[in-house]
């Protein structure tokens, strides 16, 4: 455990995923939430005040990140999903959260833009209603595409700074031009920075045989070495505020298996200074990643340039992270990791 006495490496965290609401109100195909499932102690909502006192564990001491509000999860799934940003923005940081659209809509849509979100990425998995419904389990795609359009259009009426931009995924990789052509329709309707990506496995918790990337050497993903930090709503039964090692590590076994600690009651030190951590650090340095079955299977740890199909998005570049400065890019860690 770490000691007060001990030397502190410096961090200065550039990227917190701080989760507000673990549960999700779809059950797309290619996500753990819907199978094999979370685990009921990680699908809670994260209460106000402990969402602030975690915040003010790491900030602004161990830096100023931008700060995710999904995590896993839908973020969209509370209520009072504005009163988190207020609190966040209080602090001078920047915000955002991924989602998958279907409640960013009239009023509720207007509070979190005028609460100061700064980027809000719709997740829209399939180009047209059945790909959609196949994938997201879904009959919202109009409505998902009706409400983008519609907080991109608010934002402009309201003057506000807030940024949208879209995901997409390919769904066969035997028709990437084709999916890439429809998608590009969607983001050029929307006129905002859209990104196409290859399937991934979730930390090997998807089965993706009939997509996979294509098979090379295994190298750190670099998210153990990055400035960033991964912390759920929940975590161990009665817990909450749980860092896993990193997003993808999404349903059981692997999410309980990757937690470092929890920050409801241990220190920001005791967490990332701690042995689990150190541990998970020195795997990846050594290219040891079957020792640790949350990562042993993960296709994140193959580097491949072409599992980002494409972007409108000219100063992006592979391994940068949406809402944070350019400088910081996992595939430059992972590199520098050995």
């Amino acid at each position: 455990m770490w000691k007060e006495t001990q030397v502190k490496r410096k961090v200065e965290l550039k990227r917190v995923l701080m989760e507000v609401f673990g549960g999700c109100n779809y059950t797309c195909q290619m996500c753990p939430q819907s199978s094999p499932g979370r685990d009921t102690s990680f699908k809670r909502k994260m209460p106000l005040k402990d969402f602030e006192k975690i915040l003010d564990k790491i900030t602004p001491e161990y830096g100023k990140p931008v700060i995710g509000l999904s995590g896993s999860g839908e973020a969209t799934m509370a209520k009072d999903l504005a009163d988190y940003i207020k609190v966040v923005k209080k602090r001078n940081l920047d915000v955002f959260i991924y989602t998958n659209g279907a409640r960013v809509v009239g009023d509720y849509m207007k509070s979190i833009v005028d609460a100061g979100i700064d980027l809000i990425r719709f997740s829209i998995i399939g180009y047209n209603k059945e790909i959609y419904k196949k994938w997201m389990d879904s009959d919202n795609f109009d409505l998902v595409l009706k409400n983008a359009k519609e907080t991109t259009d608010y934002i402009k009426k309201s003057k506000s700074n807030c940024k949208i931009s879209t995901y997409h995924l390919i769904t066969d990789n035997n028709k990437i031009e084709m999916e890439k052509e429809k998608y590009q329709k969607i983001v050029n309707d929307l006129d905002c920075y859209g990104y196409i990506w290859k399937m991934h496995n979730m930390s090997g918790n998807y089965d993706n045989s009939a997509n996979p990337r294509r098979s090379r050497e295994k190298v750190s993903c670099g998210r153990p070495f990055a400035p960033e930090l991964t912390v759920r709503a929940g975590g161990e039964p009665g817990r909450l505020g749980a860092v896993t090692a990193c997003c993808q590590t999404l349903g059981p076994p692997n999410e309980s298996k990757s937690i470092m600690g929890h920050l409801d009651k241990e220190s920001f030190e005791e967490v990332y200074y701690g042995k689990r951590y150190e541990n998970l650090r020195r795997v990846h340095k050594e290219k040891k990643f079957d020792e640790l079955d949350y990562c042993k299977d993960c296709d994140f740890l193959f580097d491949e340039p072409e599992s980002l199909v494409w972007t409108n998005d000219k100063d992006y570049k592979l391994g940068q992270m949406l809402g944070v400065s350019k400088d910081f890019n996992l595939v430059e860690y992972g590199k520098a990791s050995t």
